[in-house]
Order: C-alpha cells, then sequence, then structure tokens
C-alpha cells in the first residue's frame, strides 16, 4: 500500500452524526452532485456567477469527482441522511484559494440541496467536519467564507463557534471571513 493511499484510509474515514453520515465521494456521486451544481438556488451564494448547462455542470462534477479521490487528508464527504440514504449535500475541507493569508489556510465549506434547507443538516454536517479537522487532523485552525448577505451560512458558522475577522470584496464578490482556532 502507498503512503497515499495509507493517508486516505487514515484521514478520509466516513464520520457520523446522530442523524448523518459522511463518506469522501465515489463516482456514483456524478449525477446528484450535477443537479446540484444546475441548481440556480444553490448558485446564489457560490464563487460561480450562475449554474452553466447542464452538460457543463456534469463535467464540473465528474472532475470534483475525479479530484476528490487523489485527496488523503482534505477534499469532499457526501452528506446522507443515515435513515435514507438520501443524499443532501456536500462538506469539505480543502485549501482556502480566496485568502490573502498563508498559503496553508484551510476552508470548511459545504452545500446543501434546497430540499433540505432549514433542518440543521449543514450545521450538523459542517460541525462534524470541524471537529474531525482540529481533534484528528490536528489543525490549529479552520477558516470559511461566504457571501456577504448569506444570512443562512452567517448563522450555521457562529453555531460552529467560528467568529468573523473581517470582510473584502474579492472578483467583485463581497465576503465575508470566519476562523475558529483549536
Amino acid at each position: 500500500m502507498g503512503l497515499q493511499e495509507a493517508w486516505r484510509r487514515e484521514f478520509r474515514i466516513r464520520l457520523e452524526t446522530p442523524r448523518l453520515s459522511l463518506r469522501p465521494l465515489v463516482a456514483e456521486d456524478v449525477e446528484w452532485l450535477t443537479r446540484l451544481y444546475c441548481d440556480p438556488e444553490v448558485n446564489r451564494f457560490l464563487w460561480a456567477e450562475a449554474a452553466g448547462s447542464p452538460e457543463r455542470m456534469r463535467r464540473e462534477a465528474e472532475a470534483v469527482v475525479e479530484l476528490d479521490g487523489m485527496m488523503c487528508r482534505f477534499g469532499h464527504w457526501a452528506i446522507e441522511d443515515r435513515a435514507t440514504g438520501v443524499v443532501c449535500g456536500w462538506t469539505e475541507l480543502g485549501k482556502l484559494r480566496l485568502w490573502s493569508g498563508p498559503s496553508d489556510e484551510i476552508g470548511l465549506s459545504y452545500v446543501v440541496a434546497p430540499e433540505f434547507w432549514g433542518r440543521g443538516i449543514a450545521t450538523e454536517a459542517a460541525g462534524r467536519l470541524l471537529r474531525h479537522a482540529l481533534e484528528v487532523l490536528g489543525l490549529e485552525c479552520v477558516m470559511a467564507v461566504i457571501m456577504v448577505g448569506n444570512k443562512a451560512s452567517r448563522r450555521v458558522l457562529k453555531k460552529l463557534g467560528m467568529r468573523p475577522v473581517g470582510r473584502r470584496a474579492v472578483s467583485g464578490k463581497r465576503l465575508e471571513f470566519f476562523r475558529i482556532e483549536k
């Protein structure tokens, strides 16, 4: 077994909460990811301008799943309802590309399909992944970035104990930055 596979088995594990199961992405996830990426309500607060064509969004979903398979410590976790097995969205740990701080900043993000909004799924899933980041991965701090005006995500991050650390415009988008330390 190579080093990458050994790391992946140690860190890209299934994570559980009372209601949810978080697991690394698999090839079958392309279908629901494509639907999620095509949803204009979902895309309203994402970095991309808007959902593209279904073909373009499928290619993007395929790329995300393929790249995720190479990640060892970080990446996407599908959020599944433990009772039904239905995928509600994803949560992710990854390099924070929008931050002008040190290049090793790790960001927490999440996307939940609209039919699951308002049920505490983002808070529960992101909270579990955040605990994994701080306790198992040993990160000293984790960042998050949301678009100004995304009140639901702001509430989620504050419930997780993250504190706002600033706002700034990047590529015409007004962003708010959050941070939590171990």
